[in-house]
């Protein structure tokens, strides 16, 4: 009976938890990953903290793997404390008050690092154990769960839940281990190739696995993004090229085999050479990687391989990014280049059962492929400013709140001043009030204002009620206070009920009055039309406030402009002042901004009201004149036109600059001759002739007057010529 049941163990129930398990943790990790992904790019991966973790992180899968890879029996006391620690994890994971992993990492980085690197070595650990058997069912998970993620791209986990998840399968891993020291399964699935075992192989593996291991480092540097198709091609690749390794037809082509390896790998280094292009290649290099690790992965793999691939895998990573932050020629960068070449063919001219030929052969073809067809990494840069980014300007200074940078913290904030891509750590709220936008990643953000709710943290949320852009509050926002101000409102908890009111130069009651049913949710334009119409036959106190929110107006708008100004973006700079300047007329430092704006900025008809601004500072008069004159024109003002002209044609005869006041005549002269006026142009041309009988070109000028009207005069002396110009 025993016989029975323990050849039932090591046949059939054994052997089907290794494969469920496998499976199990290829599909929950790589889903933990990809929830994972997503939610920690809203932290500052910019700070110390973080890399340390990835280290961390590494160092103790490194630990784990190694352990378990050389030393193959885990005792009793060491199986037991691992089942105690992750069914704790467990419990802490899915107790009732915890937050998601983004809060933890914020508010609580010291647990988050503890569990990370206990994780990390659980993995490893498992890792470290996998056989043939177990590993191609642990990469069917992966692809498992790849394929199903294209199909179903919107995962709402918790990646709490995934962590809970990870730690239950590990926990059956380590109750196996309790009662099983030896791998049992191994007597009945010892799945060995011929592949596996010859030598001459060994090389494809180690130069694939480190290059395959450097170009995923490099890929989630300079390509942010999904990974999901990085994943696919890898977990799909390593599955085949295990699967062929087995297949019993090709372990007698020795010969062949071993030439398709030499191909494959110089195909791979041509596609990781090539580094501009990794946008467009890297599904190939990783799938020709990929396969090559599979389908030459040895039987046993010594500790001190796993080494050398660590080395040349670093030396692969200094190597790119020497070339990446080095500003070289091109020639040194090529030569540098080349050093790619020692370090990937390392492993196969070490091979003494390799003739000479082959050897100088494919170092010779690697060599040629970098001097060809090597080109630097491309630059990872930051997405573009867009103005839907930053929500329409609001009035904000019709509040109390003395909004800066000493006192308030801002992320993703609608309001004017500079703001944290990341969610603020404990570490920068201290002693702030968070200011807080809801155009983005809103489940995160309402975890993180309940986190700031339970320590009683001053916070605010701003949304804008703009008819443009309209914002559907979402539920959670009911729990806190609200105060409505025109076209925004600010929500806020309880215990900051004090701090929220009116601008104290403002009446109490002015808008519950009046100016509350008149002003909110109208556009900029339409309140300036109610401001001035109250100016324009009102009077008193009616009046006074007004004023007084024309001026809080023009506030709000400046602090935009200057905003935008500072950060590069003259466009919305330039908007900004135009809707500042509809309620009161430019302050000098907003003058400087328009003029420094303007001359960065392709000119638009809408800017003429700001340059006409402009032309009455006398510091930018000469500026603004100068830019009037083409605008003009192209809009068919012409009287408009020549008064500037005339206009800046005496500033400069008064300023002493005859030169540039003759070509500015010069041009007043030729429109007046476009638009037929004789009458002015006429007696400016004589008047030039008598001081300059020689001049040539106001004699040009007064032959083409006559030429044209005697062209006019044929023209009215011929009905039908008339009739057909009038037409």
């Amino acid at each position: 009976m025993d016989s029975q049941w323990k050849r039932f163990w090591e046949t059939g129930l054994f052997p089907s938890l290794e494969f469920s398990l496998s499976l199990s943790i290829g599909y929950v990790l790589s889903l933990f990953f990809y929830v994972a992904g997503s939610e920690l790019a809203f932290i500052d991966r910019t700070d110390t903290a973080y890399p340390i973790l990835q280290a961390l992180i590494a160092i103790s899968f490194a630990a784990g793997f190694i352990y378990r890879k050389y030393k193959q029996n885990l005792s009793f006391t060491i199986s037991l404390g691992l089942l105690t620690l992750t069914f704790t994890q467990v419990i802490w994971l899915l107790s009732g008050n915890t937050s998601e992993f983004l809060i933890d990492y914020i508010f609580s980085f010291e647990l988050v690092l503890i569990g990370s690197m206990f994780s990390a070595f659980l993995i490893g650990i498992y890792g470290g154990s996998l056989r043939d058997f177990r590993f191609l069912s642990f990469t069917l998970g992966v692809t498992a769960f790849t394929f199903y993620s294209l199909f179903e791209p919107n995962q709402n986990y918790s990646i709490k839940v995934l962590l809970a998840s990870l730690y239950i399968l590990l926990s059956f891993y380590f109750f196996s281990t309790l009662f099983q020291q030896t791998p049992i399964s191994s007597k009945f699935y010892k799945i060995r190739s011929k592949i596996g075992k010859h030598p001459l192989f060994s090389p494809f593996y180690r130069s694939s696995l480190s290059l395959l291991i450097a170009y995923c480092v490099l890929h989630l540097y300079f390509q942010p993004g999904p990974k999901i198709p990085l994943i696919l091609s890898i977990s799909f690749s390593v599955t085949i090229g295990r699967a062929l390794s087995l297949v019993s037809g090709l372990k007698k082509e020795t010969k062949s085999v071993f030439l398709i390896g030499r191909v494959a790998l110089l195909f791979a280094f041509f596609f990781f050479i090539y580094q501009t292009y990794w946008s467009s290649f890297f599904i190939a290099l990783c799938i020709i990687t990929g396969t090559i690790v599979g389908f030459f992965k040895p039987n046993k793999t010594p500790y001190k391989e796993y080494l050398m691939i660590g080395i040349e895998t670093c030396i692969y990573l200094g190597l790119s990014f020497l070339l990446y932050f080095w500003n070289l020629p091109m020639g040194i960068r090529t030569l540098t280049a080349i050093l790619f070449v020692p370090v990937l063919m390392y492993p196969y001219l070490l091979q003494k059962h390799i003739v000479r030929l082959p050897r100088i052969a494919m170092f010779v073809a690697a060599t040629v492929i970098v001097v060809l067809f090597f080109s630097p990494p491309t630059i990872r840069t930051s997405s573009p400013f867009s103005k839907k980014e930053i929500f329409d300007p609001i009035p904000f200074a019709i509040t109390n709140l003395n909004f800066n940078e000493e006192e308030y913290i801002f992320y993703k904030s609608v309001l004017p001043f500079p703001s944290n891509p990341f969610l603020p750590k404990r570490s920068e709220i201290k002693g702030k009030t968070v200011v807080l936008g809801l155009n983005s990643n809103q489940s995160q953000i309402i975890s993180y204002i309940e986190r700031l709710s339970e320590e009683n943290h001053p916070f605010l949320i701003i949304t804008t009620r703009n008819k443009t852009n309209q914002f559907h509050h979402i539920n959670a926002l009911s729990l806190l206070s609200r105060k409505s101000f025109w076209n925004f409102d600010i929500y806020y908890p309880n215990y900051l009920a004090n701090k929220i009111n009116y601008s104290n130069s403002l009446p109490s009651d002015w808008k519950l009055k009046y100016y509350s049913e008149k002003l909110d949710n109208l556009t900029f334009s339409e309140a300036v039309n109610v401001l001035d119409s109250v100016l324009k036959y009102s009077s008193g106190d009616l009046r006074k406030d007004a004023v007084e929110i024309k001026h809080l107006y023009y506030e709000s708008f400046a602090s935009y402009a200057k905003f935008y100004h500072n950060i590069g973006q003259n466009k919305l700079s330039l908007d900004a002042i135009a809707l500042a300047r509809k309620f009161e007329s430019p302050k000098p430092d907003l003058l400087r901004i328009a003029y420094n704006s303007l001359k960065f900025t392709t000119p638009e008809a809408d800017y003429i009201p700001i340059l006409e601004d402009l032309s009455k500072d006398s510091e930018f008069q000469e500026f603004a004149w100068n830019s009037l004159i083409p605008m003009f024109e192209s809009l068919g003002e012409w009287n408009h036109a020549l008064n500037t002209m005339s206009l800046l044609e005496k500033y400069y005869r008064v300023n002493n600059q005859m030169e540039q006041a003759n070509e500015l005549e010069l041009a007043r002269v030729r429109l007046y001759i476009n638009q037929e006026n004789w009458k002015e142009v006429e007696p400016v041309i004589s008047s030039r002739l008598r001081e300059n009988p020689n001049s040539v070109i106001w004699e040009r000028l007064k032959n083409e007057v006559i030429e044209k009207k005697d062209s006019l005069r044929r023209i009215s002396v011929r009905p039908d010529v008339r009739e057909a110009r009038i037409q």
